[in-house]
């Protein structure tokens, strides 16, 4: 292990973090300084990053162009019909329905939410089932606005995995490491979940560096994947098994490991 330990900090302490994050769905909420701006443009831009990063970026900027200098003022006065003729565009499995029947629901949650902000639907003494509870939270959602009756589409259940049923949740946890962790490029506007809590954002990056490293050896990307990877990192960083998350997923994508 001391070999792996030497390898992952001679790449974080000389990873260039900030030009990467230009490179990366992160640089979206970076453009903010209100929390709530921050949160809300966080968890749309976590959630659409998949696929070919040049065509998610491009789909976020046109919809960032829409909510403007607010997005979570925009979020929480946005009429259904009239963003739906705006925004025009689908996005791979989401139709341009499923896009604002996403907003719509983030919006009823800020509305519902106590604390105005979604870190209260993330409540559980296992982290999986705060993410679990933060999913069914969404669901419960009254979508007949968008759909003109109460439905979940395929392309809406996309946005809302659930790691009860294997999935290894890449995008919510990414949102999750954002919110959460108190180093580097993320937020740290969170409270109630600690970095040591969190589970690492499993792509096909992150899968194929860790096992070229031996901290799985599954085949598949599910959430048991997610877990064995992080408890491997949990014994190098045991209060932050995320501290080499960014520089993994980026060093894979760019051949540096």
């Amino acid at each position: 292990m001391d070999k792996i330990i030497d390898k992952l900090e001679r790449l974080y302490n000389s990873f260039d973090f900030q030009s990467t994050v230009e490179r990366d769905p992160i640089r979206f909420p970076k453009r903010y300084k209100n929390p709530l701006d921050i949160e809300i443009a966080g968890i749309i831009a976590s959630f659409f990053a998949y696929g070919n990063i040049k065509s998610f970026c491009n789909f976020l900027e046109g919809l960032f162009n829409i909510m403007g200098q607010h997005p979570s003022e925009f979020i929480l006065n946005f009429n259904p019909s009239s963003l739906m003729k705006k925004l025009e565009i689908k996005y791979r499995f989401s139709s341009v329905y499923d896009v604002v029947a996403f907003l719509f629901i983030l919006k009823k949650l800020i509305q519902q939410s106590p604390i105005k902000s979604l870190e209260y639907y993330f409540q559980s003494d296992s982290h999986i089932q705060k993410i679990s509870n933060f999913v069914q939270s969404a669901f419960k959602v009254n979508l007949k606005p968008i759909y003109g009756k109460n439905i979940k589409t395929k392309g809406l259940l996309h946005f809302f995995p659930d790691p009860l049923k294997g999935s290894p949740c890449k995008r919510i946890n990414l949102f999750l490491r954002w919110m959460v962790r108190k180093r580097d490029i993320d937020f740290a506007l969170w409270n109630t979940i600690k970095p040591s809590e969190l589970i690492i954002p499993l792509d096909v990056h992150i899968w194929r560096v860790s096992k070229k490293l031996g901290f799985t050896k599954r085949n598949t990307q599910s959430i048991k994947t997610a877990m064995e990877i992080t408890e491997y990192l949990k014994k190098i960083e045991p209060e932050d098994p995320l501290k080499y998350d960014f520089v993994l997923c980026h060093g894979d994508i760019n051949s540096l490991i």
